[in-house]
């Protein structure tokens, strides 16, 4: 198995490589030269399998000869030693035909830890056969760099640098990342959004300022954000379907590399008949499909902070695969969408995405009254994301002899303050947790100030 850049076929890696990078050095993103397909026959035989055993089954052809399977498969396992639950992602039933992947029994419970996790596992793996050391870099607004911080946590040869806007990250989410240890953590706020601290790791990579360190990024525009996600469809796919029935799925937008694994794993063989793309009022990805026009804007503050950004690094991925892997016809995709902020395909791709994709957005009155709906009908408690997720797949889903499966990413326990003041919360409360002042912030778009701050940890002793 080898990788190429979307924006040039001729850029090429073996999984190592794509495993210790971010965006290729074009500004591209790594993906497979081809995708592995799995006949209906195996893929049914699969049904009986324990999660680790199918971990392995799917992740395996991207890895291809770059780790012997031995070694794979205990690294896989070791994946999944710190979920609590021992189905891993549980299904919960919330109405006919209508279920909750549960994403969230991980360490720090979120869909983020399965990505983290086993990167952590693999960039450990191949700097152990090295010198070398990393500085795994990205941006968070909250649970991606919580995540990140705990896996990476005691691995020898490697810092973590973690960007996230100052003013728009919950008071919770803000301790938890100050909770990591400063010998390897370095915090770095940013006076923007998300999207400016997304833009500016981007710029960091092209322009490495650190020799000796290999960067890593720990978003999705590393390959192994999508990876490691590809199995939670064919999870839900063999437990509800067996791995011949039709199985459609409803991803909250928290990232776009939940959503490209779904459609990796249809081209894979498994049977997905849809995928919803649910948003809350921060809608480029609704806006997309539905007009296709996509133009990040300013976010709105929201009951889902986890989906509050327009920028989605993955899009580029899924548009290589909308022109037939055209490396050249996604840079100067991309080449314009950076010079204008806006991007449209061509109309013959855009009807290709519509086959699988829908999409709806879903207003804050309508998460409220959702959350306590199903606490009322369904005995289940959700967080506000996983409620855009079940709301939208409810109202869009186009059969109903197929299952609906809405990926539940956070734990409800995470939105208890939420949850108590709508009046499904029957637990304590947490106090407050206290936020320290951190380092001053970086304006947005400050390359310069960002390598400095950079320069300056790396001096200073482990």
């Amino acid at each position: 198995m080898h990788y190429v850049s979307t924006r040039n076929g001729d850029v090429r890696a073996d999984f190592r490589e794509v495993v210790l990078s971010g965006p290729a050095a074009d500004g591209g993103l790594y993906v497979p030269a081809h995708l592995p397909v799995i006949s209906p026959e195996e893929i049914a035989s699969w049904s009986w399998l324990p999660f680790d055993e199918l971990v392995w089954r799917v992740i395996a052809p991207f890895v291809g000869d770059a780790i012997d399977n031995q070694a794979l498969r205990a690294l896989l396992s070791d994946s999944y030693k710190a979920f609590s639950h021992r189905a891993i992602t549980p299904l919960q039933q919330i109405g006919h035909n209508e279920w909750i992947l549960q994403l969230f029994h991980g360490p720090t419970h979120t869909s983020k830890d399965f990505a983290a996790q086993l990167q952590a596992r693999l960039v450990s793996h191949f700097l152990e056969q090295s010198d070398e050391a990393a500085l795994v870099v990205g941006a968070t607004n909250g649970d991606t760099g919580i995540a990140a911080i705990q896996a990476f946590a005691s691995r020898p040869k490697v810092r973590l640098a973690i960007l996230y806007p100052r003013n728009e990250i919950p008071a919770d989410r803000l301790a938890a990342l100050q909770a990591g240890d400063p010998a390897s953590v370095q915090l770095i706020p940013v006076d923007g959004s998300f999207d400016d601290c997304q833009t500016l790791v981007a710029r960091l990579f092209r322009a490495w300022p650190l020799e000796g360190l290999i960067p890593v990024c720990f978003n999705s525009t590393n390959w192994v954000g999508v990876l490691a996600q590809i199995v939670f469809y064919f999870h839900a796919g063999l437990q509800l379907g067996g791995g011949t029935r039709p199985v459609g799925f409803s991803v909250p937008a928290a990232s776009f590399a939940e959503i490209y694994a779904g459609f990796i794993a249809q081209k894979m063989g498994l049977p997905i008949n849809q995928v919803i793309v649910s948003t809350n009022s921060n809608d480029a990805l609704h806006r997309f499909l539905h007009r296709n026009r996509y133009a990040p804007h300013a976010s709105q503050r929201t009951l889902s902070p986890a989906m509050d950004f327009s920028l989605y690094s993955n899009l580029e991925r899924f548009i290589w695969e909308l022109y037939g892997r055209s490396g050249s016809s996604v840079a100067a995709l991309m080449a314009q969408f950076e010079a204008c902020g806006e991007l449209s395909i061509g109309n013959a791709q855009w009807l290709q995405a519509r086959v699988l994709f829908d999409s709806y957005a879903v207003d804050e009155a309508e998460v409220r009254r959702e959350v306590i709906k199903l606490r009322a009908q369904a005995a289940a408690l959700v967080d506000p994301h996983t409620a855009v997720g079940a709301l939208a797949g409810r109202m869009h889903r186009r059969s109903l002899g197929a299952p609906m499966v809405t990926l539940g990413q956070i734990a409800p326990a995470k939105s208890a303050a939420l949850l108590a003041q709508l009046g499904v919360w029957e637990g304590e409360l947490a106090p407050q947790p206290e936020v320290q002042d951190g380092p001053p912030a970086l304006c947005r778009g400050d390359l310069d100030g960002l390598c400095q701050a950079l320069l300056a940890a790396q001096s200073r002793p482990t």
